[in-house]
């Protein structure tokens, strides 16, 4: 078979296959046993690629992890189910459920009692344990297949990003490190105010501080629909998201994170979320709708691997890049009309919320980059994970990380998030040059960045510096510090 031929096969599978894991995702019915006979074919013409060709490259190593997927499907499908129904309290309930994995996010959004915010905390802490075992099977899995390729999910991470191992993880610890002291002196300030206690302590996590502290900021929100904005805003920059789904719907069985799935790429994108406040909403709305656009750029003329096979860290720098607009100053004064005290208020949250990102992912990254590279058992990982939390912020039970949206259930993700975020400032210094302070007024601008979204695969890695100094130098700038 012809390599077109078996491109296009892979691209009919692999929408069959997304359309059911999206719906799995997004709490709707979906249906196993496709799920698996899809997986099946996706395997065999994976296989035939690896057989017959070498090259391109990207295909090469999307069909290793094509094999993978599919070989882990049994263990992810029981996982999704049994951390929805194993990590879950009937004390507490949220919106009249039972608080578990999928909304605990919420119930520390919307309760006050720092005692109760406790103890679910330690109790699914407790409970992870109860899904390690499937964790450590789909692990195992994965670091089989590729092996059979003399690779690991790691080496093939960073082919793709184009970077070395020594590189990334200097620039994690350097990123960790440096976001320390700040964001340590930041929540010391904030912690009485925003979650009602004297000290910052380990159930306080990201999503803890990402759900309450934007709280204060919902009154400027409340009559402004952040759908309604973001697609103004993109229609101005020169974008149609008209053709882009969304599901907001509040599901039991619906993730907990905000996503958005190209089915096919670049006709059928969705975004699915879940409410949790007025301005954490805006964010998760302006951050999907940033992936959609990348998918919707792309040109349905490319080939498969250049539209389907994207670096990670470029698949998340538009996203972060359209979510930036909420760190803008003179876009949230001119664009939502707010006056300039919200914006000051706006502005030093989103600062201390990245300085919280920057020691919660550097730990994050580092551990799973190690994970690979050191073969950690699952006890291993745990135990390295809290070393890294008490090194960046403050000491967490390690067997949280079994617990995460991302950590447990990707190879490698979470350092792709914070490669954006370096990319995404270089990015908006370069629109900023070339454009002015207000290039998202500029049609020039749009076509720049569609340019830029419709190279896909092909994206221009190298062509963006990493400058940890300076993104650090930016969000440590608090007023309050």
């Amino acid at each position: 078979m012809r390599l077109e031929e078996l491109a296009s096969k892979f691209e009919k599978l692999r929408i069959q296959f997304s359309e059911q894991s999206y719906n799995q995702d997004a709490g709707l019915p979906y249906d196993k046993d496709l799920m698996k006979n899809l997986a099946t074919q996706l395997t065999q013409v994976s296989q035939d690629f690896l057989t017959n060709f070498e090259k391109p490259r990207n295909m090469y190593l999307i069909s290793i992890a094509a094999i993978a997927v599919a070989e882990k499907l049994e263990t992810e499908l029981e996982l999704h189910e049994q951390r929805v129904k194993k990590i879950s309290t009937d004390k507490y309930e949220i919106a009249g459920r039972t608080v578990n994995w999928g909304t605990w996010r919420q119930f520390n959004s919307i309760t006050d009692n720092p005692t109760k915010r406790k103890e679910v905390f330690d109790d699914f802490v407790k409970k992870a344990l109860s899904i390690a075992p499937l964790v450590e099977k789909r692990m195992s899995i994965s670091r089989d297949i590729y092996s059979r390729y003399s690779l690991t999910p790691l080496d093939s991470y960073l082919e793709l990003e184009g970077l070395e191992y020594n590189q990334l993880h200097s620039l994690l610890m350097k990123l960790g490190d440096g976001a320390r002291d700040a964001f340590l002196a930041a929540a010391e300030h904030l912690v009485a105010k925003v979650l009602g206690k004297k000290n910052f302590e380990y159930y306080d996590d990201f999503y803890t501080w990402r759900g309450r502290i934007y709280r204060p900021l919902g009154k400027h929100f409340e009559k402004i629909d952040g759908l309604d904005e973001v697609r103004r805003f993109l229609v101005t920059f020169g974008f149609d998201p008209s053709r882009i789904k969304v599901d907001a719907e509040d599901r039991e069985k619906k993730s907990p994170s905000a996503f958005c799935f190209g089915i096919q790429i670049p006709n059928d994108i969705r975004i699915c979320f879940r409410k949790v406040s007025p301005f954490t909403d805006f964010g998760s709305i302006f951050h999907e709708f940033g992936h959609a656009i990348h998918g919707a750029s792309a040109n349905p003329n490319d080939s498969v691997w250049k539209r389907y096979v994207v670096p990670m860290s470029v698949a998340e720098t538009f996203s972060i890049l359209i979510e930036s607009m909420l760190d803008t100053p003179l876009f949230l004064k001119q664009e939502l009309g707010l006056v300039d005290r919200a914006v000051n208020e706006i502005v030093d949250r989103r600062r201390f919320m990245n300085l919280a990102f920057l020691t919660f992912y550097a730990a994050n990254s580092i551990m799973k980059m190690e994970f690979w590279k050191k073969r950690y058992s699952i006890e291993d990982a745990a135990k390295r994970w809290q070393e890294l939390t008490k090194r960046f912020f403050i000491e967490v039970p390690g067997d949280y990380w079994l617990l995460h949206h991302v950590m447990p259930s990707y190879d490698m993700y979470s350092p792709s998030y914070m490669i954006a975020s370096l990319r995404v400032a270089a990015v908006r210094e370069r629109l900023r040059q070339d454009y002015g302070e207000i290039w998202w007024k500029s049609k020039k601008a749009g076509n720049y960045i569609r340019d830029l979204a419709a190279t896909r695969g092909d994206f221009d890695i190298k062509a963006w510096n990493l400058d940890a100094e300076s993104y650090l130098k930016d969000v440590k700038t608090l007023s309050f510090l």
